[in-house]
């Protein structure tokens, strides 16, 4: 018996990947602001998106897995993932993904932002 994902499950496993700072699939971008934070605090930050597993239909609601919220001393963050054709990323363009369950084609951008910055 084979297992047959779902686009949208096939998009979450790799979406997961990434928020595990797999490089294969994407990278990470620190917002501005955060950029500014002290490197422990940025850690910090990394792994609670690393560790985040609380997805529910009323905070993920196409089952994608490409948005999180985090709260850190008091503070709220996002992470929100974009998908980019890989072949024009690598070119420096920026490009729409197609296909964002392909890991061939598709490159994804993670940007950790405080909530203000969205």
């Amino acid at each position: 018996m084979t297992d047959t994902l779902t686009k949208a499950e096939q998009i979450a496993r790799l979406n997961d990947q990434l928020r595990s700072q797999n490089s294969q699939v994407g990278a990470i971008h620190l917002s501005h602001s955060v950029g500014l934070l002290p490197p422990e605090q940025q850690q910090q930050l990394l792994q609670l998106l690393k560790e985040f597993n609380s997805f529910s239909p009323d905070n993920d609601p196409y089952g994608e897995r490409d948005f999180v919220t985090l709260e850190l001393d008091g503070d709220r963050y996002f992470f929100k993932i974009d998908y980019f054709e890989k072949s024009a990323w690598l070119q420096g363009e920026e490009i729409g993904a197609n296909s964002p369950e392909d890991v061939n084609t598709t490159w994804r951008v993670g940007t950790l932002m405080e909530s203000s910055e969205y």
